[in-house]
């Protein structure tokens, strides 16, 4: 038989225990994905950076062809390209 003066848990202390550990999951699951995105937007920023500095270096290797291109048409007695 069960002792009358040993009280019980109550179900709502129970209902409330669980409650807490299920928010507590999504919190620290929450926090986990957040690390998880500046990690990852870290990156992305790191690559757009290495990937701004190649078009730069190759839109400047694009407007020396052109010059030379012009230089050696103009050798050539043709017309620039461009002038109609």
């Amino acid at each position: 038989m069960q002792d009358p003066n040993v009280s019980q848990p109550s179900t709502w202390a129970a209902f409330f225990g669980a409650a807490g550990g299920v928010l507590f999951t999504i919190r620290w699951l929450i926090g986990f994905g957040g690390k998880s995105a500046q990690a990852t937007i870290k990156s992305q920023s790191d690559e757009l950076t290495r990937l701004n500095k190649r078009m730069d270096e190759m839109q400047a290797q694009i407007t020396l062809l052109q010059h030379e291109n012009d230089t050696l048409r103009g050798v050539l007695g043709l017309r620039p390209l461009g002038v109609v």
